[in-house]
C-alpha cells in the first residue's frame, strides 16, 4: 500500500482525489449556507405575516357586526 502511494499514479491518484475531495466540501459548504440563508429569508417571511395576521385579526374584532357583514358581502356573489 505505501508504495503504490509513493508511486507516480499513487501520487497521481492521491492528487486527483484531494482536489476532488476538496471541491466537494467547498460546493457542500456553498450549499449548505444557501440553505440557511433561505431558511433565515423564510423566517424572516413567516414573522411578516404573523404579524400582518394579528393585525388584520386586531382589525376585525374591534369592528361591530354589521361593518363585519357589509365587508364580507363584497365576498360573496350575488346571483
Amino acid at each position: 500500500m505505501l508504495t503504490w502511494l509513493t508511486s507516480t499514479i499513487g501520487q497521481t491518484v492521491a492528487k486527483w482525489t484531494s482536489i476532488v475531495a476538496i471541491a466537494v466540501a467547498v460546493y457542500w459548504k456553498i450549499y449548505a449556507d444557501g440553505q440557511a440563508a433561505e431558511k433565515a429569508t423564510q423566517l424572516a417571511r413567516d414573522a411578516a405575516a404573523a404579524k400582518d395576521r394579528e393585525k388584520i385579526d386586531d382589525h376585525v374584532s374591534k369592528m361591530d357586526d354589521v361593518a363585519v357583514r357589509d365587508e364580507l358581502a363584497r365576498w360573496v356573489r350575488h346571483d
